[in-house]
Order: structure tokens, then C-alpha cells, then sequence
């Protein structure tokens, strides 16, 4: 009997090693650095790092910003509009979605998922309700969070979660 303790007390205590040295252990809470955009939808989570974005397309005219962000060979494609350039001086801003754009759409928030196995207009993906959060804004960085509802562009009613975060310099 006392031998089966002293075998059990090893194997803990081997087991506790085996772990604390093991590297693959912290690489858990690692996985999402470097990821300039993450988008998890429909069961899928999509992620572009920093260094594969393509040259992100940010157009700034009149009070208009235009964000067009996506990974040769990504199925993924994010675009982001905001009609207000007085953002560029308070840095940050929360928007709940559909309220904010009643009467004027002031904030558009879309995806293209090639991979989406539905008619090609429904590979756009509307975000139609939710909020976003955008924590530091300027003319050469974006940093934002959502969370709410989507659906393709002809797919009313039919709403699936959407979530993510996009933390960009450009």
C-alpha cells in the first residue's frame, strides 16, 4: 500500500514538471499576437496578421473614413466607413448599430466571405446589430472592437453572431 502512495506522489510531481516546462503551454494566450484583424462568425474564427496585410485602403475625403483591410489568399475582406472625421480628434467612440445610423447611416461595418457557400451577393455580410467600439483612432492607426449581429446582404432575419477586433497601423 505504501508503495502505491509513493508511486502516485512521483507521478504527480513528474506530471507537475512535465507541465511547468512545457513551452506549449503559455503558446494558448500567445495565438492572438500579431493579429491585426480577428472575426469570428458562422463558427469560423478569421484572423490577418499585421505583416500580410495587404496595404490596407484608407481613404480619407470630406468627413468620410473608408477602411478596406484584407490577406492575399484570406477569404476574409473587413470594410469599415465611418462618416464623421471629427472622431480624428476625440480618438475614441462607441456606436450601437442600428440606432446611430437613424436617420444617416454614420458608421458601416461589412465582410466579404468568399468561402461562404451561399449566392454570391450573401458572401457580403452586413453587420446590422451590435456595438462598436472604437478605442484609439488617428491618421495612421485603428483600434476597435464589435459585437452583435450579421447577415448576408439579402438574408434578412436571418442574424448569426459576429465578433472582433481590429488593431491596425497603416
Amino acid at each position: 500500500m505504501k508503495m502505491i502512495g509513493v508511486f502516485l506522489v512521483l507521478v504527480v510531481i513528474f506530471s507537475c514538471k512535465e507541465v511547468s516546462e512545457n513551452p506549449n503551454v503559455t503558446l494558448v494566450n500567445e495565438t492572438n499576437i500579431g493579429y491585426a484583424v480577428s472575426v469570428s462568425m458562422e463558427d469560423e474564427t478569421f484572423r490577418i496578421a499585421q505583416e500580410n496585410l495587404e496595404s490596407p485602403i484608407v481613404v480619407i475625403k470630406k468627413d468620410t473614413l473608408q477602411f478596406s483591410l484584407w490577406e492575399d489568399g484570406n477569404p476574409l475582406q473587413l470594410n469599415f466607413n465611418l462618416n464623421n472625421t471629427a472622431i480624428l480628434s476625440s480618438g475614441s467612440a462607441t456606436y450601437a448599430i442600428p440606432d446611430v445610423n437613424a436617420p444617416k447611416i454614420k458608421v458601416d461595418l461589412s465582410f466579404l466571405n468568399k468561402d461562404r457557400d451561399v449566392k454570391r451577393t450573401n458572401k457580403r455580410i452586413i453587420f446590422r446589430k451590435g456595438t462598436i467600439h472604437i478605442t484609439k483612432i488617428t491618421e495612421h492607426e485603428l483600434q476597435m472592437t464589435f459585437e452583435g449581429e450579421g447577415s448576408g446582404i439579402l438574408e434578412y432575419g436571418k442574424n448569426f453572431s459576429i465578433s472582433g477586433n481590429v488593431k491596425i497601423s497603416y
